[in-house]
């Protein structure tokens, strides 16, 4: 059973410094919010961030038939660890539907319907894609 989506990679020859600014470029040309970006260990980082806007979210689900299976209606978060192990860098990357109430994934069942689990599922691998995509584009090899 999927809840989201999920990739993990090492990138060879590079510093985390430099996959950590590609990523957050990648995630604020993809509309993420960029809420938290802590240090994990002594190379490596913990972030997190989030898209789409909670009003916006709220509106739609409750006004429109069928909302929850729109692209409006749906909220992602992301949530990456990256650190330096050696001269390469592990790149570990999650998006899942974002439910604020917890700050959290959404929990199985309390909020979904099958309908929209197969929708978020979908949507956050595409925008997996298209985050990943961007990485790549602005010079991180992953492998």
């Amino acid at each position: 059973m999927t809840q989201g989506a999920a990739a993990q990679f090492t990138i060879r020859g590079d510093q985390v410094n430099r996959v950590l600014g590609a990523y957050e470029r990648a995630l604020t040309d993809s509309q993420f919010e960029i809420r938290k970006r802590d240090p994990w260990g002594p190379a490596g980082w913990r972030h997190k961030a989030i898209w789409g806007s909670k009003a916006k979210a709220y509106l739609v689900n409750r006004m429109v038939p069928f909302g929850s299976l729109t692209k409006s209606g749906k909220r992602l978060g992301a949530e990456a660890e990256m650190y330096q192990y050696g001269n390469d860098v592990v790149l570990r990357v999650v998006i899942v539907p974002y439910m604020e109430l917890w700050d959290s994934p959404e929990v199985f069942l309390l909020s979904q319907g099958v309908f929209e689990k197969i929708t978020d599922d979908s949507f956050a691998r595409n925008k997996m894609n298209e985050v990943l995509g961007r990485v790549a584009a602005f010079g991180v090899r992953l492998a």
